[in-house]
This record gives C-alpha cells, structure tokens and sequence, in this order.
C-alpha cells in the first residue's frame, strides 16, 4: 500500500464544493472508513513482518560474510557471495520498512484532516475497528515475545559460558534477530494503541 492509494486529504473551505452538511458528512464517512482500513489493514502488518524477515536474513548473510573475511584464504570467495546476497537482502527491505512508514504517517495525517471537518454523533462511533485493533495488538505482542526469547537466550549464554568467545559473531546474530522483531513488534503495538487514542479523542464529549 503506497500513498497514491491512500484516499485524497479534504480540500480547503474556500476550494470545497460540498452542497451541505450531509455531503460534507457523508464524504467525511467514506474517507475515514477507507484510511482507517488501510492503516489497520492485516496484510500491512504481514508485509512488515515479511521485510523484517527479509532484513534478518541480510543481516545474517552479512554476519556470515565478515566472518569469512575475517578468516582469510579461499574464505574471501564466500565472504564476496555472502555481502552481495546480504546487500541484496537488506536494501530492497530497507527501503519497503521506509516507504510503509512514510505511508502510514500520511495516513494518520489525513485521518486527522478528515476527522476535523466535523462530528457525526450517529457515525462516528462506527469508525471503532475494534477487531483490527485488537489484530494488530495481539499479533504485534508475537515478534515482541521473540524478541524477550532470542535476547533473553543470548544473555544466558553470556552469562553462563566460562570460556571466551572466538569472536563477536554470536552477539551479532542475537542482535540481529533481537532488534528487528522488538521493533516490529513495537510498531505494531504502537498502532494499534494510537488508533484507540484517537478514536476516544473522536468520540471525547464536547466541552
């Protein structure tokens, strides 16, 4: 979902065309409706659990490049192979976090735009989206929990081998899964959550 599918900001007072308040509620409706199910849509969060996984596996294949390069010899054959696939991995996935972050900050923008148009007491308790928020929030606390698992796993192991490592390799494989599921999983959370906050805010009694 790129920001050319995103349903257009209002226009300006001075530039609408709204014959009356009813139009001007009904377009309201429509709008909202339509970014609040693109920003909690389910395949946005698998997309973004997709490039995560694409951006370990990068990480990964880079890790097990600089440990061939560290090695020497007929190691720099593989290392060469490894950072090219590693490349090849972490930059288109890099890019697609990037872009599904800048869409979803528009959205929340123009879900802002639309909401202050005006309020609509019979419709806008509708625009709860109670089962994709609670979606979002439970599938988001997955990632988070293999995150605690990997990182918890990793500071065991630190903790509890006598001998020194051979090198840095291991902590960098746990922070390599470790980071990107914590943050997925924040993100995904921190959606979830601000959709609620602004739906209260909706529905928040005039003073």
């Amino acid at each position: 979902m790129g920001i050319s599918h995103l349903p257009p900001a209002p226009p300006p007072w001075h530039l609408s065309t709204w014959p009356n308040r009813e139009a001007v509620l009904a377009d309201r409706e429509r709008a909202l409706d339509a970014l609040i199910r693109k920003t909690l849509s389910p395949g946005r969060l698998l997309l973004g659990w997709l490039l995560t996984g694409v951006f370990m596996l990068g990480w990964m294949l880079a890790v097990l490049g600089l440990k061939s390069v560290a090695e020497g010899g007929v190691e720099y054959v593989y290392a060469a192979a490894y950072l090219i696939l590693a490349a090849g991995a972490v930059i288109p996935s890099l890019l697609g976090i990037r872009a599904g972050l800048r869409t979803g900050k528009e959205a929340r923008r123009r879900l802002r735009l639309w909401a202050a148009l005006d309020r609509d007491a019979m419709r806008d308790p509708g625009l709860r989206a109670g089962g994709r928020v609670w979606f979002w929030l439970l599938m988001s606390l997955l990632p988070c929990a293999g995150a605690l698992a990997v990182g918890g796993a990793a500071v065991t192991e630190m903790l509890t081998t006598t001998t020194a490592p051979k090198d840095g390799s291991g902590l960098a494989y746990a922070w390599g899964l470790t980071a990107p599921l914590a943050a997925v999983g924040a993100y995904g959370v921190a959606t979830a959550l601000a959709h609620r906050r602004w739906f209260r805010s909706l529905n928040a009694p005039q003073r």
